[in-house]
This record gives structure tokens, sequence and C-alpha cells, in this order.
């Protein structure tokens, strides 16, 4: 291949796995930094560090000249539960948002992968959730659903990837749940029935290097095979690290979704490496 692909968040856990698995199938990579530590790795690597901001429009010019496709992967997560310290990422997925499908737009950058959230088809208890379901949102996720609405209104040749809960190398979720274990202070949610839905995010980087290629306007969740049950997750986090069951009544972080990930499997020819917590967290 020859195509030049635009990067936005490309410093990001999701972009520093998607990156490499670009440049191994011989895609030219070109990725948007805001430091000189970010760009020095980027071209160490062998991507051309392009300097910008997603929030500065003008910024987004130089990024997308001579690409085919550009992957929205910038994202702003707070550790903070504070609706306010979200005010970034609210900004990123609607303003950035607004601003990257103009500059695609502009430069003819036909193709558009976003990354987007697989708790917006939660809340549907024991039933499997698909594509199809109505989005349920709350303060954290809305902003994700008025993105969606952004890409799906663009003219672009569009894939939205609604990743499930992201764990593995530099995502500290479950590195967190482990030291919890270790410390015994790790919870079970409510009474530990609800489900999440995960994916470790070297999968979802395979995931979003496919949907360049995948048929274009498409929703899709991305998603291990195995939803689990939080009581069962947490009590394996607890057995891998040779300590007991833990105990219920913590908080609970999200409606339950228990997703299907059909879709992915056929609109983008990818199967999950790690098919459930038990193979990826030992």
């Amino acid at each position: 291949m020859s195509d030049t692909v635009a990067v936005i968040g490309a410093s990001g856990v999701l972009g520093r796995a998607t990156v490499p698995r670009l440049l191994e199938a011989g895609h030219q990579v070109r990725a948007l930094v805001r430091s000189a530590a970010q760009a020095v790795r980027l071209r160490a690597l062998g991507a051309v560090p392009v300097a910008g901001d997603i929030l500065d429009p003008h910024s987004l010019a130089p990024l997308l000249a001579g690409c085919s496709a550009a992957l929205h992967l910038a994202t702003a997560i707070p550790k903070s539960r504070d609706p306010a310290a979200w005010a970034t990422n609210d900004r990123i997925r609607r303003e950035g948002t607004t601003n990257l499908i103009a500059a695609c737009a502009a430069a003819g950058a036909r193709r558009y992968v976003q990354q987007s959230i697989a708790m917006l088809q939660g809340g549907q208890g024991e039933a499997w959730a698909d594509e199809a379901v109505t989005p349920v949102a709350n303060r954290y996720s809305q902003s994700a659903l008025d993105m969606e609405g952004l890409v799906q209104a663009s003219g672009l040749d569009w894939l939205i990837l609604r990743g499930g809960m992201f764990y593995g190398p530099g995502t500290g979720l479950d590195a967190g749940w482990r030291q919890a274990a270790r410390e015994g202070t790790l919870r079970v949610p409510g009474d530990g029935n609800a489900f999440i839905s995960l994916i470790e995010v070297s999968d979802m980087a395979a995931a979003t290097v496919s949907a360049l290629v995948a048929p274009p306007r498409s929703l899709v969740a991305v998603v291990d095979d195995e939803p689990a049950r939080y009581r069962a997750l947490f009590g394996h986090v607890a057995a891998v690290e040779g300590m007991p069951a833990p105990a219920g009544g913590g908080p609970d972080l999200w409606p339950s979704f228990r997703v299907t990930n059909r879709a992915a499997k056929a609109l983008l020819g990818w199967r999950p490496h790690y098919r459930s917590f038990r193979s990826g967290i030992v």
C-alpha cells in the first residue's frame, strides 16, 4: 500500500497500539502531535509527526494534505468522576470532531474512522445488545453520542468503532484492579451480576486498522467474545494475584452492557486474539 493515513490521538492509549500496526500493514502514517517528545517517538517508529491540536482547526490542514483517510482516536479521559473534569474530553468529542470532519472534507480525505464507546449499548439487562439498540447515554457518555451524530451526518465514508472497556498495556485499568486485589481493596460493583464488555487494546488496534478497508457508513461494536459479570471478572483478577475473591458493594461504574461482536466479525473480518479476560489477564 502507498496510502497515507492521518492519526489524531497517536500518542494516546489506542494510538500507541495502532500506529505500529498501520506501518506494518504498509500504510504511511502522519501523526498529529502536541509536544516535541511525542514527535521524537513517532518519528523513530517511522511515522511523520505534524504539530497541531484537534481543537485548533487551522493546524489540521497540513496534517491531512494528501491523506486518504483519518483516524480520530483522540480522547482525554480523566480519572475523576467530577463532571467538570470531563470538559476537555467533551470538547474533543464535539468541537474536535467538527473540526476534523471539516478538515477531511476540505483535504479530500474520504475514509474516516471514529473511536467511540460500547457503553452506549448498555442498559439492556441480561439481553445481548447489538448496534440496533437505542443508545443509552449519561453525563459521561452524552458527548460520545453527540460525536457519533456529527460523524453520521458528514458526507465522509465513515466507520464508527464502539470499543469496549480497554484493558492491557498502557491502559492502567487491569493494573489498577490487580493492585487493588493485592491490597485487599478491590470491590465488586453492586451485587456483581452486571455485565462489562471488554476489549484488550491490541485487539482494538487491529480492528481499527481493518476499518480502513471495511464497508463504509457502518457502526460497529468492538468487544471480546465473552462479556463478563463483574463477580467473575474481579474473582479472576483476585485469583491471578493469589488473593481471595473480593467482596461486593462497590460503586456501579456504568449501566450493565452485554455487547455482541457479531457485526465486527462480519464487517471487519476481525477476530479478537484475547477472546475473554481469562486469556487477557494472566
